[in-house]
């Protein structure tokens, strides 16, 4: 099947995990409306400034598969996640390292998108999720 692209240098196999993309590659309008497109928007532009970004990997050979979107059959799944809800990424970037990008993403985080980022992790973490009346980025920690 050809990789479905979602953004200028995103395709849909880089939030889906590799099981249920194949279940359901014949439908990918299902697949699609799994993942919020504010999250590909805050990852393109992520994309944009640092370059090259791993996401999910699996479709080109890799072995990271549950770094988009996570469902109940995976021992990382959460059901107060954000990658539950199509809403989170967490990405590794070959130009930058994890704590280069989370410190643009503090001073940009409003342009970006981007409403919470995880500290202490050799990975970025965001998400869009909604904060109410949210005056300052949201950061947790594992």
């Amino acid at each position: 099947m050809a990789r479905i692209k979602l953004s200028k240098n995103f395709y849909l196999d880089e939030y889906i995990p590799k099981d249920l993309y194949n279940k359901f590659s014949h439908k990918t309008h299902i697949l699609t409306g799994l993942i919020d497109k504010r999250l590909i928007e805050s990852d393109q532009a992520l994309r944009d400034h640092f370059g090259p970004i791993n996401i999910n990997t699996w479709h080109t050979g890799g072995d990271r598969m549950w770094s988009g979107l996570r469902t109940s059959d995976n021992s990382y799944f959460s059901q107060t996640s954000q990658h539950t809800y199509g809403r989170a990424s967490d990405k590794i970037f070959k130009n930058a390292t994890a704590q280069e990008v989370r410190e643009y993403i503090k001073k940009y985080w409003q342009k970006l998108g981007i409403k919470c980022i995880e500290e202490n992790v050799s990975w970025v973490h965001s998400d869009i999720r909604f904060i109410k009346n949210q005056k300052k980025l949201l950061i947790v920690y594992p």
